[in-house]
């Protein structure tokens, strides 16, 4: 085109150069956006030195600006005094300003077309105002009028490229000259269309899955070496994907407004050796939806031109899933952690199921009219499902939901169908979660028995005269237990008042959990029986005691495992298994309460002061308590089973 320029110009047909000029501005307008950060860097960098900032060279060649002279700007800026600042190739970086907005103007001066006119005049009046201050410096207010993008506070050199940013977007779309698989592209270099195809191949792959939302409309052209691909992604102005490919070298160009979807978007990358730039945040026009957007750029070299393919068809796989991303997130964050609902996220991405098919079937209200159902009390708007259900399964739940609505949407499935089967889902994790209440009773009672076998062993290790060390640090264990059975107890708590006929599990617990308690607190009584005058025979007796409380817990917890089996098919033997164990619970108890007096008795004949005496009257008091608590919570297990018998 080159050597067809002249000529072309000599016959007076302008007009069929307004490709190259469109190539041109666009390349232009990528120039200008640089040099406009770089001011803005290089004035951040002087106002505060102290900050490791950028050298920008990864934006300048991503802009196609060969001179390394500019990598040195950000660095090299100073400020003067309040309003002056010493900036490093000031004059080239004016005029490649000047240069750029020039070229962006060309294509509608060629094309006649009618904006020209108004587009030179604001021009001419903008570059009036661009000069050096004395000795290669700039003021503030000039850097200001250069790169503010802010409306209503006048014209400037950044307002007016944006307009013709826009314009020349409208004008690149009326020279589409050829449509490759949904892409509008022209000016394609040889093998460009191969790329393009690749690159398609991904998008219309998953493009089903962003359902009727508007969106992922591309255009490819060749500007100099580089095939350059855009992509519109959603309906966002500051969302935007733009990739440059030379030779086997692809560079990844992404805005976005949302700091974790831009993450998100890193992320799907993962294990393709994509080099990412630390990500920029720019303060872009006032007429955007968000002042503030953020940049990443992130670069991949092909090991050959199978591999540029397939890069490029998973990097159009993958624009779908970012389509109302952060809506998805914000809404499923009603009932996951944050963390855990960008992971739900990140496996539809993975599986391309994705989150629109979600979101077209309502959402969180999906999930809430669910819960209507399946719960006795609807959950709160505001409180999370892994309370009811546990972290793990409200994961699995959600991604069967996603998975769910995709596939039934696009299979034409009528949504009261889909929706129901939601909502059946819910009710069989909830009646699995119903079954899940006995296991978590189970863990809270391995728990308790680790808390009297730390009471026992601190009372045997004082009888031996041990380290006092040992007392403590098994205290300390005894209230990490506590504190880890209290989560099961909310657990359970939670769970039995949305849950029909589990009351039960709360009472049984709540009688557990005062064993436990009860066992904690002889634990940190120990710690006190060292700084004190220990009698061995005193000790001997409370030892005997918690022995008792551990053997009552180990048959506590034989009576939940026996009612496990009781609660879905038994035999006669697996009854006498359960009957036997409650009893053994009940006849400890009975021990432990004789045991109790005869204790009280050694602690009168050989308390030598009130300290001693006090001390060993709690730990034996305490230790009664904790198998009286398990017997109550055993015959609440007992009634429970018998009566269940009888309906």
């Amino acid at each position: 085109m080159t050597e067809k320029r002249i000529i072309i110009q000599e016959l007076g047909e302008d007009g069929l150069l307004l490709p190259v000029l469109v190539n041109r501005a666009l390349l232009a307008n990528d120039r200008i956006k640089y040099f406009f950060t770089l001011l803005q860097t290089a004035q951040e960098r002087a106002d505060h030195p102290e900050r490791a900032l950028p050298t920008m060279r990864t934006e300048r060649e991503t802009a196609g600006i060969e001179s390394e002279q500019y990598d040195t700007v950000v660095l090299g800026a100073q400020r003067i005094d309040e309003e002056l600042y010493s900036v490093p190739f000031l004059p080239d970086i004016l005029l490649g300003i000047r240069d750029s907005m020039e070229e962006m103007i060309a294509p509608f001066a060629a094309h006649g077309r009618e904006e020209a006119q108004g587009f030179i005049q604001r021009k001419d009046s903008l570059l009036g105002t661009l000069h050096e201050e004395p000795e290669g410096t700039i003021s503030s207010s000039l850097i200001t009028t250069i790169t503010s993008g802010e409306a209503g506070t006048g014209d400037s050199i950044h307002l007016l490229v944006m307009d013709l940013h826009r314009a020349l977007n409208q004008l690149q779309t009326e020279l589409s000259k050829e449509t490759i698989d949904g892409a509008m592209t022209y000016m394609l270099g040889a093998g460009d269309d191969v790329l393009v195809r690749a690159f398609m191949a991904g998008i219309n792959r998953t493009t089903p899955l962003r359902f009727d939302h508007p969106g992922l409309g591309t255009t490819a052209t060749r500007t100099g070496n580089k095939l350059l691909i855009q992509n519109d992604i959603g309906v966002t102005d500051a969302h935007v994907l733009v990739v440059n490919v030379e030779e086997k070298t692809v560079s990844v160009v992404y805005t976005d407004i949302h700091m974790q979807r831009l993450e998100f978007f890193q992320s799907l990358f993962e294990g393709r050796q994509v080099r990412w730039q630390d990500t920029l945040s720019r303060r872009g026009s006032g007429q955007l939806e968000k002042t503030v957007y953020h940049l990443s750029v992130g670069t991949y070299t092909a090991a050959n031109d199978a591999d540029l393919a397939g890069f490029l068809s998973h990097l159009g796989s993958r624009i779908v899933f970012l389509i109302d991303w952060n809506r998805a997130r914000k809404q499923l964050r009603n009932f996951l952690l944050n963390k855990d609902a960008i992971s739900v996220l990140r496996w539809a991405a993975d599986k391309e199921v994705g989150h629109m098919g979600f979101l077209r079937l309502g959402g969180d209200k999906l999930i809430y009219g669910a819960l209507e159902l399946a719960a006795r009390v609807p959950l709160r708007y505001g409180e999370p499902l892994h309370q009811l259900l546990g972290r793990d399964r409200s994961i699995e739940y959600l991604r069967w939901v996603l998975k769910t609505a995709t596939t039934g949407l696009r299979a034409n499935n009528p949504r009261l169908l889909i929706q129901d089967e939601i909502k059946a889902e819910l009710l069989r994790y909830f009646r699995s979660a119903h079954e899940g209440l006995v296991e978590i009773c189970i863990d809270h009672a391995s728990l308790l028995i680790e808390v009297g076998t730390a009471v026992r062993d601190s009372l045997l290790h004082i009888q031996r005269s041990g380290d006092a060390d040992f007392v403590v640090r098994s205290a300390k264990r005894a209230k990490e237990w506590e504190s880890r059975a209290d989560q099961l107890v909310v657990q359970v708590r939670t769970l039995s008042k949305r849950i029909e006929e589990a009351e039960f599990f709360l009472l049984l617990i709540d009688a557990a959990d005062d064993a436990l308690d009860e066992l904690e607190e002889a634990c940190f009584f120990t710690t006190l029986l060292p700084s004190i005058a220990s009698s061995k025979p005193v000790n001997r007796k409370l030892t005997s005691m918690a022995e008792l409380a551990v053997k009552a817990g180990q048959e506590y917890l034989k009576v939940l495992i026996a009612a496990q089996n009781i609660r879905k098919d038994y035999s006669r033997d697996e009854m006498q298994e359960f009957l036997t164990a409650v009893n053994r619970v009940i006849s400890l108890e009975h021990e432990c309460d004789e045991a109790l007096r005869l204790t009280e008795k050694t602690i009168i004949l050989e308390s030598t002061d009130y300290k001693e005496l006090r001390v060993y009257f709690e730990i034996a008091r305490i230790i009664e308590e904790a198998t009286n608590s398990l017997m109550k919570a055993v015959y609440i297990m007992h009634d429970t089973i018998l009566e269940g018998m009888n309906r």
